[in-house]
């Protein structure tokens, strides 16, 4: 995409629009809590609406243009006269006078537009698309995949990463699924992962990431990664009273972590060091997990996908071992255990409360 593209696209394109407004209505010292809970809904409501919002912060932090004074006299709101009906770029010609509030916004979204233009990957900073590999797997099929540098990706099922490797970087966005990661030590290089709302950084180790609809799970065998918040939900200081978890973590071999929304959670020694990576074995390992999550996991391995009817099935807490070629019986076992029904419909397996 030329860089024109890119700026038009970030000027006119509703979620950019609505995040730069956002990141800088959450900057007002008189910021109210229903505004606040209005931004969480906003955030919550797409997973772009979070991904976009993060990348505005990221790119303010660089632009060094969010020292906002805390109100505008009625002077400058008189002059910011721009009502959106066209992008940024084409009106800013036309005007020789912008509000203090609309500058700041529109700075960011033309901050954007050059950054996705110079891109041109997707989110790999510097480097050309002809760098970046994708990898894929379909649903049931385990593949593993050598990696120039001597490292090893081994996907799960219906599972989707991006590589990219050059002098300077090893990157690896996982996309959805299911990766088990053996790193070939390379200092100069550090390895890093994204998936979703974490960032995980690895000299020479071996993990396991996970990546469900609302959080990624690590898991170590081997070595010590760093796990750190990818895009984090309260990123100003008006907001800390909410105490997100938005440190990086440490994790061990042995150890695991789980990341969401609200940051990375506190490492826990695993149960099982062999249950992270029994997938490969076509075994599926639970330990305390809801429904919801373990169906997510299952359902990269079968061709008719399981539901729950609703949230309380989904919540329902499940501990043990699900094989690939015999998923009819453990079906059949959540039914006697928890007063289930499962109702085999046209495209999907919907699991219902016994009436």
């Amino acid at each position: 995409m030329k860089p024109d593209a890119a700026w038009t696209a970030a000027e006119t394109d509703p979620i950019h629009v609505a995040a730069a407004e956002w990141l800088v209505r959450l900057q007002d010292p008189g910021l109210s809590p229903e505004d606040t809970l209005a931004w969480q809904e906003w955030m919550k409501a797409d997973p772009r609406h979070a991904a976009v919002f993060s990348q505005f912060e990221q790119i303010s932090d660089s632009v060094g243009q969010l020292q906002m004074r805390a109100t505008s006299g009625q002077r400058e709101l008189s002059l910011d006269h721009y009502d959106g009906s066209i992008p940024v770029s084409q009106w800013r010609p036309r005007s020789a006078h912008r509000g203090h509030h609309f500058a700041i916004a529109a700075s960011l979204l033309i901050a954007v537009g050059a950054v996705l233009g110079s891109l041109g990957t997707g989110g790999f900073p510097g480097l050309r698309a002809a760098h970046v590999k994708v990898l894929t797997t379909e649903v049931g099929e385990n593949r593993t995949v050598p990696l120039e540098d001597g490292s090893r990706i081994i996907l799960g099922g219906n599972s989707q990463v991006e590589v990219a490797l050059s002098k300077s970087v090893r990157a690896i966005d996982l996309q959805r699924g299911e990766a088990f990661f053996v790193v070939a030590k390379d200092p100069a290089r550090p390895f890093k992962v994204r998936a979703g709302s974490a960032s995980i950084t690895a000299l020479g180790t071996e993990f396991n990431v996970r990546r469900e609809s609302d959080r990624v799970i690590v898991a170590v065998t081997e070595g010590r990664v760093v796990v750190e918040p990818e895009s984090a939900i309260v990123p100003i200081a008006l907001l800390r009273q909410f105490e997100p978890k938005l440190h990086s973590v440490h994790v061990a071999a042995g150890e695991e972590t789980f990341a969401g929304s609200a940051g990375i959670e506190t490492v826990a020694k695993q149960e099982d060091l062999f249950a992270a990576t029994s997938w490969q074995r076509g075994q599926l390992e639970f330990q305390q997990q809801p429904l919801k999550y373990v169906l997510q996991d299952v359902n990269r391995y079968i061709p008719k996908p399981i539901v729950p009817e609703d949230d309380s099935v989904g919540a329902l807490i499940i501990t043990g071992t699900v094989t690939r070629d015999n998923v009819t019986d453990w079906i059949s076992s959540l039914e006697h255990a928890f007063d289930l029904k499962a109702v085999d419909e046209s495209d999907r397996i919907v699991l219902r409360r016994a009436r």
